[in-house]
């Protein structure tokens, strides 16, 4: 019975070690007071609602352009699909109602610049490890 319980733990980990892929954390500047946000919040900011931080300093808001980890960001914190949130974007613009954020091409273009901004807000992978930025935590509503 133990064997068949230590298999079954080791698969269970191997098995579920791929979908936290590009599982996405949201970061800030290490010398930025925020260490946590309600979910609502977050998808405020990101969806350009909300455009200041509670010191009146602009919120500069970083997007990835594309992969694993902007698809886990999109659809699991913003709700929307890389598709619809691009569509969103475009209806802003082209409505005169804002500016979409910036994009970075991945991980290190957004540490760099968050590292660059401490009024820059983003998401990276999970797995990497930068003492350049902090992790902020997301608060979800029960």
């Amino acid at each position: 019975m133990t064997d068949i319980r230590i298999i079954s733990i080791l698969l269970l980990l191997l098995w579920s070690g791929p979908a936290l892929a590009g599982e996405a954390v949201l970061v800030v500047h290490r010398d930025n007071p925020i260490s946590s946000l309600e979910l609502t919040e977050v998808r405020s900011i990101f969806l350009g609602k909300k455009v200041f931080w509670d010191d009146g300093n602009a919120i500069e808001v970083l997007l990835q352009e594309s992969g694993e980890t902007h698809r886990n960001f999109s659809q699991n914190i913003l709700g929307k699909s890389p598709r619809q949130l691009s569509m969103y974007w475009k209806r802003v613009l082209f409505s005169g109602e804002g500016l979409p954020p910036r994009e970075v091409t991945g991980d290190e273009e957004m540490l760099e610049t968050i590292a660059a901004n401490t009024k820059a807000i983003g998401y990276i992978d999970n797995s990497v490890n930068d003492n350049r930025v902090k992790s902020v935590s997301i608060i979800r509503e029960e």
